[in-house]
């Protein structure tokens, strides 16, 4: 189903792009992460598992964010835009098509710890917290 792809897609965006975690200048540790994201009025819970090499994307700077981020949300879905990394911050602009519906926002996340919450310019919120090493698939 297209729908469910675009849903996954705008989830990772949201999820990826608001991060999870702060520790020193480590904006994302690597281990299980839970939390939810809504979009559109519906709350989605999310669980994802936060590899050592996604976190080192993360924790990067700008170019780093960007350059991790477009690994995960292909550029021919989203292309991002006017990325700053600055402490325990990310802000970036997506340019997403889904289908015929073309979408821009702005994405702010803020790191607080073992958690995050974050923004966006149509609405989407999401939260998300380190809950232990990552399950075994």
């Amino acid at each position: 189903m297209k729908t469910g792809r675009h849903v996954t897609g705008l989830f990772l965006l949201v999820f990826i792009g608001l991060g999870v975690s702060a520790q020193a200048a480590d904006r994302v540790r690597a281990g299980q992460w839970v939390g939810t994201t809504t979009v559109g009025g519906k709350t989605y819970p999310t669980s994802s598992c936060v590899s050592q090499s996604d976190a080192a994307g993360i924790n990067g700077d700008a170019k780093a964010v960007k350059a991790y981020l477009e690994t995960i949300i292909p550029p021919e879905i989203c292309k991002l835009t006017e990325v700053k990394a600055e402490g325990s911050l990310i802000i970036y602009t997506a340019s997403c098509t889904a289908g015929a519906t073309k979408t821009t926002k702005t994405v702010t996340t803020t790191y607080y710890g073992n958690r995050s919450e974050g923004t966006d310019s149509t609405g989407g919120k999401t939260d998300a917290k380190l809950v232990g090493a990552c399950k075994s698939q």
